[in-house]
């Protein structure tokens, strides 16, 4: 895997938390109307909230030239993801990238009345640029209005959605509580991190990697004597951050998901608290940062060890994968290696 391909890996991957967290800590709460009222700003990744992100983002660029900038990439990343979104829920298709052009950037590939990811591509940054460029306040929302014009004169698309569901999950595929859960809680694991992270001794040492949830574990055992000692208020905050380092870090290198505990016995270490869920082939394996963060006070390697317990069943179902599909790889002759072995039993 290329360089391109793993950064474009890890933005579809970290969609869920990079989009909550924009939405979150990004954009306004409210805007004053016309009559000097306080309304609640849009941001429900829907096509009516498309003038209001764009006012929002004209109102914070004044020059393409900002929109390219170092120091504001972190949010227009963010915006080309609530874009992206948007436009995947209003007229289906998929993220893609481009390594041809050098720079991997990902854009929209559009349904179209030909069929699936058969319009024309949305190049996302290109979107944002022309919009603080001309300065109109309608670009984000003429985009949607072409890619409509796709379907003929019907305007509408063959597939409702295929935006991703924060934290993946919605109504149909978990309850309520924790669709409501995680709704909060996935925008605040970033910010959360990132205050975490401002608060040691050396922000710049934590990244999330192997090494940082090392040195974490034998933090967390040299600070605390008990579980008890973790819940006291004034440590509410470390804590909360720590879970959040630990949860994400294994989630992103083993490709996990944030679930929350809401239908689960009191007694499982679920109940009640944000943990992360791996599918590797069948089966479901759920780690609770919690949880860790108390194994720690006894074993202060556990963290690091359930990260490579993650990574190796990663490693072990690629692996199986790769086989399965030598397995059923055309020989040379164009047929399988099944269908070879069942000639030589057959004498043929």
């Amino acid at each position: 895997m290329s360089e391109l391909q793993r950064e474009y890996a890890a933005f579809l991957s970290n969609m869920d938390v990079r989009l909550g967290a924009f939405v979150l800590a990004d954009l306004p709460e409210s805007f004053q109307q016309e009559d000097g009222t306080q309304a609640p700003f849009p941001k429900d990744l829907s096509p009516k909230s498309l003038p209001m992100i764009e006012h929002f983002v004209l109102s914070k660029f004044s020059t393409p030239a900002e929109v390219v900038a170092e120091e504001n990439r972190r949010f227009v990343e963010g915006l080309i993801r609530y874009l992206g979104e948007t436009y995947l829920r209003a007229v289906g298709g998929a993220w893609d990238h481009d390594e041809s052009t050098g720079n991997g950037l990902p854009f929209i590939r559009p349904d179209s009345a030909e069929g699936p990811l058969r319009g024309e591509p949305i190049p996302l940054v290109a979107v944002v640029l022309t919009a603080v460029d001309q300065r109109t306040g309608g670009i984000f929302g003429a985009v949607l209005d072409k890619a409509l014009a796709g379907f003929g004169e019907s305007r509408t698309p063959e597939r409702a959605c295929t935006g991703l569901a924060l934290g993946l999950l919605n109504a149909e595929n978990s309850s309520k509580e924790e669709v409501e859960f995680l709704s909060r809680f996935i925008g605040t694991v970033e910010p959360g991190i990132a205050a975490w992270t401002r608060d040691q001794a050396d922000p710049t040492a934590w990244s999330f990697d192997r090494d940082s949830l090392v040195r974490l574990g034998k933090q967390l055992s040299v600070r605390y004597d008990s579980p008890a000692e973790m819940m006291v208020d004034d440590e509410v905050s470390y804590v909360g951050g720590a879970m959040r380092f630990i949860g994400e870090t294994i989630r992103r290198h083993g490709v996990g998901q944030w679930r929350y505990g809401s239908g689960v016995e009191s007694d499982d270490p679920r109940h009640k608290q944000p943990f992360i869920r791996f599918v590797i082939g069948d089966q479901n394996l759920d780690i609770v940062p919690w949880k860790l963060a108390q194994t720690a006070l006894e074993d202060a390697a556990s963290i690091a060890s359930a990260f490579d317990t993650i990574l190796e069943m990663r490693a072990e179902e690629a692996a199986a994968k790769e086989g399965a599909a030598q397995a059923d790889a055309p020989t040379e002759e164009g047929t399988t290696d099944d269908e070879t072995a069942e000639g030589a039993k057959d004498g043929s």
